[in-house]
């Protein structure tokens, strides 16, 4: 597939082409879609903020919030102000399926529904309901599906990247054994096909053991990784599961890296008895961007986190990053197709972006193709308490050459 050169916006180009798109007029067409007035477009969010995910699923709802803030004040999009519509479902799939049905007729789409095991579960839904729908989720079997949106590498392309850095900085070299703790379901499952592409490309042995989003205690999965002869371990787990296995690795004396995915980290941590272990030993990867980088984009978005919270740093900066891009992103969606804002309008207008980014916060998007990848590069970042949220970028965006051969199998 050609695709095009990235065009890479700051926010302020950003805010200026939605504000374009406000001064046009009203959508001339006389078809609507629910959730959209004269005055307002309504989008839905369904988040995780009372479950095993609610450290990032929290800050989902005050980033998206942000993103808004922001659009409205330059005119919204198509002369219209955006509003959010969000429930809570605690990563409970039953829960979600209830708030689906209630939220959704009250919206155009949904900008944020939270959870690989959640969209799964009402793929059926939201295709009938043809709505277009932002993801806290990058599983790759999401993938091949117009009406949803990962935003960035997927789980596997991830875990690629994360190999391939793994081998590149001499933590592993030909016939090591990566140990892979993951999660049961479509986190760790996705990650361990990228796991097992990746060892056997470069020459690694493998071994993993399975988790559950509840288990608290990994003792016997880390002595495992031990008896295993483990030289580094990919993990895929909440964020008190990296706390667990990475006391349990130091106090099994397995003093080697944990490369974590993008959930696997809260800010909390560095003040918990864990903190010497991941501050020695941890790093993440991640196809998003860093609120603690160094660039005037993220130091703006930074500055409004402060500015509302004070002191209070965020449990999950990836968090406020996806939710923060993925707004703007769904607002030139729609500001593409002010002369349809139905479903089906807004979904033949996510095809046309091929180029979306804001600087710093995330690599170029590109929406044209469903069933590719939005991105093939990551971000490698490590904890360092003297960083805003605690992570600070070791290697910025980049697709491995085992990354661009992968074959993702797309849903």
């Amino acid at each position: 597939m050609n695709r095009s050169r990235p065009r890479v916006l700051t926010a302020a180009a950003v805010a200026l082409a939605l504000s374009v798109t406000a001064c046009s007029p009203k959508a001339a067409s006389s078809k609507s879609a629910p959730g959209v007035s004269d005055s307002t477009i309504k989008l839905g969010m369904l988040v995780d903020m009372t479950g095993p995910f609610a450290t990032s699923g929290k800050t989902s709802n005050t980033a998206s919030q942000f993103a808004v803030e922001e659009i409205n004040a330059a005119g919204g999009v198509c002369g219209r102000k955006i509003e959010l519509v969000a429930r809570d479902h605690g990563y409970d799939v039953q829960k979600a399926v209830t708030a689906y049905d209630e939220v959704a007729p009250q919206v155009l789409g949904f900008l944020n529904v939270y959870g690989s095991a959640i969209t799964s579960a009402l793929r059926d839904k939201i295709s009938a309901n043809d709505a277009l729908v932002g993801l806290t989720a990058f599983a790759p079997t999401l993938l091949g599906d117009p009406h949803l949106i990962v935003v960035g590498s997927t789980y596997d392309i991830q875990a690629v990247n994360s190999v391939d850095w793994m081998v590149r900085e001499g933590m592993l070299k030909r016939g090591d054994t990566l140990g892979h703790i993951y999660l049961q379901g479509e986190i760790g499952e996705n990650s361990l096909k990228g796991s097992k592409y990746a060892t056997q490309q470069l020459g690694l042995k493998l071994a993993s053991q399975q988790i559950k989003p509840t288990d608290a205690d990994l003792t016997s999965q880390v002595n495992a990784m031990k008896s295993a002869g483990a030289k580094a371990i990919l993990l895929d787990s909440t964020a008190k599961q990296t706390a667990a296995v990475a006391g349990a690795a130091r106090g099994a004396g397995l003093d080697v890296p944990i490369m974590g995915n993008v959930a696997t980290f809260a800010t909390s941590l560095l003040s918990t008895a864990a903190a010497p272990a991941l501050l020695k030993n941890y790093y993440r990867v991640s196809g998003i961007g860093l609120l603690g980088a160094d660039t005037p984009e993220v130091t703006k978005l930074a500055g409004k986190w402060k500015a509302k919270f004070g002191a209070v740093q965020p449990e999950s900066g990836g968090a406020v990053v996806l939710s923060y891009v993925t707004t703007h992103l769904f607002a030139k969606i729609i500001g593409g197709t002010c002369g349809d804002l139905t479903r089906k309008g807004v979904l033949a207008a996510r095809a046309k972006v091929t180029d979306f980014s804001i600087a710093g916060l995330g690599p170029a998007l590109n929406l044209s193709d469903p069933a590719q990848p939005t991105s093939r590069a990551s971000q490698i970042h490590r904890p360092d308490k003297s960083v805003y949220a605690g992570m600070k970028v070791v290697e910025d965006f980049k697709a491995s050459d085992l990354a661009k051969k992968y074959q993702v199998q797309a849903g």
